[in-house]
């Protein structure tokens, strides 16, 4: 048994017809029997029952097209293995990632691993944590960033790039702005912006007020911090938000508070588990985790 003979047998199941799985493979019908009988013969079973109008897979029939399947799968990642090490300074990654990370530390570093890699094509769809976690698992984007804590945690290999806490934005003239920590139970009555459903954070929020009894007034959910920046100076509202694009976002009118109960802010890069993975997205995801491995100041 060799993989040319698991080929010409797949195909024929594909086709459900001897006439057509030949003219796709370009051989003759008649070495295409044969194919089937040394099969049949080396296996000592029936693979195919089939007359003058109908075609069915015996149990053994389908049993080796099962596992035909994975052998030409494998086989086939051999040689897409062996060609991204030939040219693995080349290629296309999707990246899906929210836009708050991308506005916060993207443009630097993707324009560090263009100088680097200058022959692999970043292509971004901007989303949201949960939604990203859905583009990652259907194969839509390679490799995503997300905020822990994510579902379907086993399906996934998870690597924490970023961490730090969420905090508490407010105008100077709130009542809250005089405090130094705030218990999440004083934001009982207050209208409160933050991230969107989309995100991870907006569940982690409410579940937390929930924790404490109350269901939080949220006024705003958005995705954008300059806006909510812009909103606090101009209203009475509080906004929770992730330390780094809480600080990033201060204007003179505005200050941070820091919360008693914290929540964490845990940024990962995921990628689906038991999956071949380019070489070019493993270089991005390297790169993605040895940047921010870098101090601060050296970014």
């Amino acid at each position: 048994m060799d993989v040319r003979q698991l080929e010409c047998f797949v195909e024929i199941v594909r086709c459900r017809n001897f006439t057509s799985a030949a003219k796709k493979l370009f051989i003759s019908q008649p070495m295409l029997t044969r194919v089937v009988k040394t099969l049949e013969q080396e296996l000592g079973v029936s693979l195919i029952e089939r007359t003058s109008k109908s075609f069915r897979l015996t149990d053994a029939g389908e049993a080796l097209y099962e596992q035909a399947q994975r052998v030409l799968t494998h086989f086939n990642d051999i040689y897409q293995n062996i060609d991204d090490v030939k040219s693995a300074r080349y290629g296309n990654v999707k990246l899906s990632c929210p836009g708050v990370l991308l506005d916060m530390y993207f443009a630097p570093l993707l324009t560090e691993f263009q100088k680097k890699y200058p022959g692999i094509d970043i292509s971004i769809i901007e989303n949201g944590s949960k939604v990203v976690i859905g583009d990652v698992l259907s194969g839509k984007a390679d490799l995503g960033l997300v905020m822990l804590p994510i579902e379907d945690f086993s399906q996934f290999d998870t690597t924490v790039v970023l961490r730090d806490k969420v905090e508490l934005m407010v105008n100077k003239q709130h009542r809250l702005a005089k405090m130094t920590q705030i218990s999440v139970e004083e934001l009982r009555t207050e209208r409160i912006v933050t991230f969107g459903e989309t995100s991870t954070l907006h569940d982690q929020f409410i579940q937390l007020c929930s924790q404490y009894g109350f269901s939080p007034h949220i006024s705003y959910k958005s995705l954008l911090p300059h806006f909510t920046a812009e909103l606090l100076t101009l209203s009475s509202c509080v906004a929770v938000l992730p330390g780094p694009v809480a600080h990033r976002y201060l204007t003179p009118a505005l200050k941070t508070v820091s919360m008693e109960q914290m929540l964490p802010w845990e940024i990962a890069v995921i990628s689906r588990k038991n999956h071949y993975q380019s070489h070019a997205a493993g270089k991005l995801k390297a790169f993605i985790c040895d940047y921010f491995a870098m101090p601060k100041e050296t970014r």
